[in-house]
């Protein structure tokens, strides 16, 4: 991996820093995000450096995991805000995805094309480009074809990473969506709410893609690395800065999609590729044995949600999560 961008050696993982955008700068017009993919140069982005960012301090702040989670997946972070910034990381991000996998021939082929052209269909979106690059909704909700990859912790580390950028899409999109409804802008808000459920729909491919290991390199190199002394006790996606950011932008966006209509085709769209993200995860857990072992963070909970198996747990949290993108009486979403 040896692109101009990747420069600075990150001590806990041993691979250069991948320099991702801050996800509370990401942007909330279209027309911002539209100007800069205009202006980038995706073919130039590999070959470009980084921009300045904020290295990781794990410890530094007691109460704040998300530098633990962050340097655990190598990730720095951008001080620039601006959509840019954004648009940098997410190219550099699948360019590392692509000496991934030619290193290593992971994933499930029936997936690639859709994996690999992530970024681009972000870059469509944000441009308004005609031709608009799609995930297609047959991609395999199966991992009957998902193959191992030899370098468990370096595959963590990257799928982790392609659907941390993902996820950053999402949350731009939502974003988007909510400030061109305030606007009265119904176009772009439709399109905006697309670019939303199109970044679900690759993070779910991401997300199984990031699985793509035996159970038994999982519990002998990637889960070890997961627990103490390495990491605090209870480490959890729940730490992770574009997670968060996420579940606090669908609550946001809960308005302008009841002002929608909760039954519209563009939002049982996203609520159908947001299923899928979390469809994915309990595929994974489902991978590592979370059928009947708890979580991590279960696991360091206390006795009781010791008991409690990881896949119990991704199913409550994926009717939370759900139930924020649907017309419901009673809600339960205060993870």
């Amino acid at each position: 991996m040896d692109a101009p961008h990747e420069t600075h050696s990150c001590p806990v993982c041993r691979e250069p820093w991948l320099v991702l955008a801050d996800p509370t700068g990401l942007p909330d017009r279209m027309a911002e995000l539209s100007a800069a993919a205009e202006r980038f140069d995706g073919e130039a982005a590999s070959r470009r450096a980084a921009d300045p960012a904020v290295v990781p301090r794990p410890g530094a702040h007691p109460g704040d995991e998300r530098d633990e989670h962050d340097a655990f997946f190598g990730v720095a972070r951008a001080t620039d805000l601006s959509a840019g910034a954004f648009l940098l990381g997410g190219a550099h991000t699948h360019h590392v995805l692509a000496v991934h996998r030619a290193r290593c021939g992971c994933g499930d082929p029936r997936d690639l094309d859709v994996l690999m052209s992530g970024w681009r269909c972000l870059r469509d979106h944000a441009s308004g480009a005609t031709g608009v690059a799609t995930c297609p909704d047959d991609t395999a909700d199966d991992d009957a074809d998902l193959v191992d990859c030899p370098r468990p912790h370096e595959h963590w580390r990257v799928g982790h990473q392609v659907f941390f950028v993902l996820i950053q899409g999402v949350v731009t999109g939502l974003r988007c969506f909510v400030s061109a409804t305030g606007a009265g802008d119904a176009r772009t808000a439709s399109r905006a709410l697309g670019l939303a459920a199109e970044m679900c729909r690759h993070s779910a491919v991401a997300m199984k893609f990031a699985g793509g290991l035996s159970l038994a390199e999982y519990e002998r190199e990637v889960r070890p690395s997961m627990l103490p002394p390495a990491v605090r006790p209870g480490f959890s996606g729940f730490q992770t800065r574009d997670h968060a950011l996420l579940v606090r932008t669908l609550r946001a966006t809960r308005p302008a999609l009841a002002s929608l209509g909760f039954h519209h085709p563009a939002v049982t769209a996203l609520e159908r590729a947001l299923q899928r993200v979390y469809a994915a995860h309990r595929l994974v857990c489902s991978r590592f044995d979370g059928t009947r072992v708890p979580s991590l963070l279960m696991e360091a909970t206390g006795p009781e949600t010791a008991r409690r198996a990881g896949v119990e747990v991704v199913d409550e949290l994926t009717e939370r999560r759900l139930a924020l993108v649907r017309e419901a009486a009673a809600r339960s979403d205060r993870r």
